[in-house]
C-alpha cells in the first residue's frame, strides 16, 4: 500500500486486532499426542491424556457439534490416524488425518480445513489396489463385498512411513505398503506380497484369509494378523483357513517372522473385533476364535525372538469351556485384549465374560469357580433384553447352524441364563473389540471401560496396588447397545486426570448382517452420563472406534464419508478474552462458502447414499422419486428391503415367523429374514427422514405427510430406554415395539389417537 492510501474498511478491524489474533494463533497449550495406532498406543488403551480442548462442560449441542465432513470412496472400518506438523510438500507443515478404505483408498485430510464443502480435495490420495466385489461371494456380515483396506495402519512418525495392508480384488492377494505420509503417499520402499509357509510345510492361503486386526509397530517390526475372510469360510477344496502372524522389518519389509496358530487343525483365527494385536517389549498378545485344537479360543503370547521362524509361543490359556464356545460359534476371538500396566490382559469373548491374566504367564489371576458348564472368567456382561428370570426361558433357534442357539424373538421378553451364553452369539452380549482404559482416572486406580452388545455401557475398577479388577461395575450408564450385533467401540480423552470423556460409536439396530445407522456419543468418564450425541444419517462403521487428537473428534462411517466434530468458533475453553479473540477472528476472516444443500429428488438421492444405496438397510427401490403435490412442495421414494438377525431393533417390524427366499442379491447362507417397506420423505423445511415398517404403515393409515402428524423431522430411531423404535413428526411421534405393535402417544397429541 503506498504511502497516503487510505486503508481500507476490513483491513482496519484486522489490523487494530492483530495483537490478539496473533495471540490465539500462538495456542500456549501446545498439540495433543498423535494418534499413530488403533486405540493409540501399543497396549491398545484407546485413551489421550493431552486433550486440553474438550472439557466435558463444553460438549453440548450449543457449543460442540460437526464442523465439517468430507466424501471418500467406499466405506471405512480402519480407525482413522493423526498426525501434527507434517511438512506436506509443498504445502508448509499441516496437521493431518489419514483415512484408509475398503476400496484400497488412502486419503490424507487437512484436519484445520473447515470448509463445510464434503468435496474438498484432500492434501493427498492414492489408490493402492483393484477393489472389486469379493469373488465368490462370502457372507453378508460384508454387506458391500468388498475387502481391501479393513485392519488400521501403522504410523511411524519418526521417519514419516504409514504401513498399510490392501487387498487386491484381481487376484485376491494381500500386499503391505510403506507410504510416505509428506509426499502424495508414495512408495518409501517396495511393496511386499504377503506370502508364508510356516515350518511344517502349511502355507499362507490369501484366497480364505482377512487381515482384519490393526497392524502392530514394535520394536521396528511390522506384524500382521489374520483370520477367516469371512464367516469361518475356509478355503478353496476344503483347506482350512488358518490363524496366522506374520512380522517385517520396517526398513526394508523383509519378512522376519511367522506364527501359524493352527497348523495341526486349522482355524484358531484372528480377528478381534478390529482390535490390533498388543506388544510389550518383545511380547505379542492376542485372542483367537473358533477352533478345535490347542490355541483355538485362547488368550496367546509370543515372542520375538533372532532365530526362525523369528516368534515363539510363551503361553497360552484357554478357558475351561473352550469345545463348547467352539461348537456354538461363542468364539473368545471376537474380542481383543488390552494391557493394564504392569502385568495384566484384560479381555473376553462372546460369553461376556472378563479374563483377567498374569500377563507374564497369561494364568487367570482371579478366576471365579468352575461352574457346571465349565466357563471361567467373570460376568462382566449380560443379555439385559433378557435378562428377567420370572419371564418363560428363550426356546432354541430352529434354523440356527448351531443347534443351541437362542431364539429370543418369538417370544420378545423371554430370559436368557447366563450359563446358556456359551451357547450361541444370539444367547450372549457379545464383547466385541478390545476395552478403553483409563489409567489417571485416580492413583489409587484405573477404570476399564466397554459397551458389549445388549447391555449397558459400563466401567469396572482396577485396583494398581492390588492388580485386581472389579467385578461389578463401578459406573453403569443409562445407555445401552441396541439389541443384536455388535455393541459400542470407544476412545478416552483426557487432560491427564481429569476433564474425561469416553467416546463411544455404535449401531442403531442389529449391525451383523447389515448397514445400519450409527451414533457417536460422549459421556463423562466419571459418571458415564451422557453430555451430548449425533447421529448425522451416517451408516455405522463396524468395530471402528472414533479418533481424538486437537479438540477434534474424526468419525469413521460406511456411508462413502469421514465426519469431523469439534467446539465451534468461540467456544473454545480459556479466558474470556481468548473468547472474544477467537469469535472476532472469526468475523473477519474470508467465510467459506455455505454449504449447500440438496433439495427434492436430490435430496431423496442423497439420503439414500448416505444409507448405504442398495447394500444399505433400506435395500432397493421399490418406486422412482416422487412428489408428495402438497403446499410443502415434498419429495418422496419407497423402498424394499430384508433384514437379517434382530428385526425390531433395525426397523419398526416383527419378525418373520417362517423362512423366505432370500431377496435378490442376498446369499443363501443368510438364513430366513424378514422383508419390509420403508420410504425416505422431504420438504423444505423438515429435510430428509427416513420411516420403516409399522410406523410407516400407521403414520401413512392417518394422511401420511398431508395428515395432523406432517413430516418427518428425525430418521426412526431405537426408543429411548426401551426395546422398540421411534419416530417424530411435525406435530407428534409414534412409538413401536414388537410386543405392543404402533402407538400414537396420546399426551403429545391426543386427536391423533387410532
Amino acid at each position: 500500500m503506498s504511502a497516503g492510501q487510505p486503508i481500507r474498511r476490513r483491513s482496519l478491524p484486522i489490523l487494530l486486532l492483530s495483537p490478539f489474533l496473533t495471540w490465539t494463533a500462538c495456542d500456549s497449550r501446545g498439540p495433543g499426542s498423535d494418534v499413530l495406532t488403533q486405540h493409540n498406543d501399543v497396549a491398545r488403551s484407546g485413551e489421550t491424556l493431552l486433550e486440553t480442548r474438550l472439557p466435558p462442560r463444553y460438549v453440548d449441542g450449543s457449543t460442540f457439534g460437526l464442523l465439517y465432513d468430507r466424501n471418500v470412496d467406499g466405506g471405512v472400518v480402519a480407525q482413522p490416524l493423526y498426525v501434527h506438523g507434517v511438512r506436506a510438500a509443498g504445502l508448509g507443515r499441516r496437521n493431518l488425518i489419514f483415512i484408509a478404505t475398503e476400496t484400497n483408498w488412502v486419503y490424507a485430510f487437512d484436519a484445520d480445513d473447515t470448509n463445510p464443502d464434503p468435496d474438498t480435495k484432500p492434501i493427498f490420495a492414492r489408490q493402492l489396489a483393484a477393489a472389486g466385489r469379493v469373488r465368490p461371494a462370502i457372507c453378508d456380515e460384508t454387506p458391500s463385498q468388498r475387502v481391501g483396506i479393513t485392519s488400521t495402519p501403522v504410523i511411524d512418525a519418526a521417519d514419516g512411513t504409514l504401513y498399510v495392508v490392501a487387498r487386491d480384488s484381481n487376484d485376491n492377494q494381500y500386499t503391505l505398503h510403506a507410504l510416505d505420509i509428506a509426499n502424495e503417499l508414495g512408495d518409501r520402499r517396495p511393496p511386499v506380497r504377503i506370502a508364508a509357509t510356516a515350518g511344517d510345510g502349511i502355507a499362507f492361503n490369501a484366497e480364505c484369509q482377512r487381515n482384519r486386526p490393526a497392524l502392530l509397530l514394535s520394536n521396528g517390526v511390522v506384524y500382521v494378523a489374520f483370520g477367516s475372510l469371512g464367516c469361518d469360510r475356509d478355503c478353496p477344496g476344503g483347506v482350512p483357513y488358518r490363524g496366522w502372524v506374520l512380522g517385517y522389518r520396517a526398513k526394508d519389509l523383509v519378512q522376519t517372522s511367522v506364527f501359524c496358530t493352527s497348523p495341526e487343525s486349522g482355524h484358531a483365527g484372528i480377528w478381534q473385533g478390529g482390535s490390533g494385536l498388543v506388544g510389550a517389549g518383545d511380547d505379542l498378545y492376542f485372542q483367537t476364535g473358533n477352533g478345535p485344537g490347542p490355541l483355538g479360543n485362547a488368550f496367546v503370547k509370543l515372542r520375538a525372538s533372532q532365530t526362525a521362524p523369528g516368534l515363539a509361543l510363551v503361553a497360552k490359556y484357554q478357558p475351561a469351556n473352550h469345545e463348547a464356545l467352539d461348537r456354538a460359534d461363542a468364539d473368545l476371538g471376537s474380542g481383543g485384549p488390552v494391557l493394564l500396566s504392569p502385568d495384566r490382559l484384560v479381555g473376553g469373548g462372546k460369553e461376556g465374560r472378563y479374563f483377567v491374566l498374569d500377563a507374564a504367564t497369561l494364568a487367570p489371576t482371579q478366576d471365579q469357580p468352575t461352574r457346571s458348564n465349565g466357563a471361567t472368567g467373570f460376568q462382566a456382561f449380560v443379555n439385559s433384553y433378557h435378562a428377567a428370570s420370572d419371564q418363560p426361558s428363550c426356546g432354541a433357534l430352529a434354523h440356527s447352524a448351531f443347534p443351541a442357539n437362542c431364539d429370543t424373538a418369538t417370544v420378545p421378553r423371554c430370559y436368557v441364563a447366563p450359563t446358556r451364553y456359551q451357547d450361541g452369539e444370539d444367547c450372549g452380549p457379545n464383547i466385541n473389540g478390545g476395552p478403553v482404559y483409563w489409567s489417571a482416572a485416580d492413583p489409587r486406580y484405573g477404570l476399564v471401560y466397554q459397551m458389549a452388545g445388549r447391555d449397558y455401557l459400563k466401567a469396572f475398577r482396577y485396583d494398581k496396588s492390588a492388580h485386581h479388577l472389579d467385578q461389578m461395575p463401578f459406573l453403569t450408564s443409562t445407555v445401552r447397545a441396541e439389541e443384536g450385533m455388535t455393541g459400542g467401540f470407544a476412545s478416552l480423552s483426557a487432560n491427564g486426570d481429569r476433564d474425561a470423556i469416553l467416546w463411544v460409536s455404535y449401531p442403531l439396530g442389529d449391525g451383523q448382517w447389515q448397514n445400519v445407522p450409527g451414533r457417536l456419543a460422549a459421556f463423562d468418564a466419571t459418571t458415564l452420563r451422557e453430555l451430548w450425541h449425533d447421529d448425522g444419517g451416517y451408516l455405522f462403521a463396524k468395530f471402528t472406534p472414533p479418533t481424538v487428537a486437537d479438540g477434534k473428534v474424526v468419525r469413521a462411517t460406511l456411508s462413502g464419508k469421514v465426519a469431523v466434530y469439534g467446539l465451534r468458533p468461540g467456544s473454545s475453553p480459556g479466558s474470556w478474552w481468548r473468547r472474544l479473540a477467537e469469535r472476532v477472528a472469526a468475523a473477519v476472516r474470508p467465510a467459506a462458502p455455505p454449504r449447500r444443500e440438496p433439495v427434492g429428488r436430490a435430496a431423496l438421492d442423497e439420503k439414500y447414499r448416505l444409507a448405504g444405496g442398495d447394500t444399505g438397510f433400506l435395500g432397493v427401490p421399490a418406486s422412482d422419486a416422487r412428489p408428495v403435490r402438497d403446499g410443502a412442495e415434498g419429495w418422496y421414494r419407497d423402498f424394499r428391503g430384508l433384514i437379517i438377525g434382530n428385526v425390531p431393533s433395525t426397523v419398526a417390524m416383527r419378525p418373520t415367523t417362517r423362512p423366505e427366499p432370500p431377496a435378490p442379491g442376498k446369499r443363501l447362507w443368510s438364513g430366513p429374514g424378514t422383508f419390509f417397506s420403508s420410504s425416505i420423505y422431504w420438504s423444505a423445511r423438515t429435510g430428509a427422514h427416513i420411516v420403516t415398517g409399522e410406523i410407516r404403515a400407521a403414520w401413512l393409515a392417518r394422511g401420511g405427510p398431508s395428515g395432523p402428524l406432517g413430516y418427518p423431522t428425525a430418521d426412526e430411531q431405537p426408543a429411548t430406554g426401551a426395546a422398540g423404535r421411534v419416530c417424530r413428526f411435525e406435530r407428534g411421534e409414534i412409538g413401536w415395539s414388537a410386543a405392543d405393535g404402533a402407538i400414537v402417544h396420546p399426551q403429545l397429541h391426543p386427536q391423533l389417537q387410532p
